[in-house]
């Protein structure tokens, strides 16, 4: 892969790389602005997309005074498929997950059972 397509790889899966931290701000800023999101948010904003430019973005002390706090840090270490614990979900993310395997399970039965009862149907699968 050429060096011009290995960058075109690279910016399609992360639109924000490449970029200084004025075009990020000035990206932060316009996206706030066009999407009237109150300027309480702006901060998580803002340290949302310097996360999704580089996860390591807040290991040393930044120049903006933009900080991640303690829990913030805790959360994004339980994200992280390398130290944290994958299987450390809330309660109703399981409960969400059985009950659509419930759901997909009966869809099921219900498509045998049609395929079964009416074995010569003109629109059978």
């Amino acid at each position: 892969m050429t060096d011009s397509l290995a960058y075109l790889a690279k910016k399609l899966v992360n639109p924000f790389v490449g970029k200084d931290h004025k075009e990020m701000n000035d990206l932060i800023d316009s996206f706030m602005e066009k999407t009237k999101i109150d300027e309480i948010y702006s901060e998580h904003i803002r340290k949302g997309a310097f996360l999704a430019q580089d996860s390591d973005a807040f290991d040393d002390l930044r120049d903006d005074g933009l900080q991640l706090k303690q829990e913030e840090r805790a959360a994004l270490i339980m994200e992280d498929p390398k130290r944290g614990n994958k299987w450390n979900q809330p309660w109703i993310l399981y409960a969400l997950v059985g009950c659509c395997s419930l759901g997909a399970a009966v869809q099921g039965w219900d498509e045998v059972s049609k395929l079964l009862s009416y074995p010569s149907a003109p629109n059978r699968r």
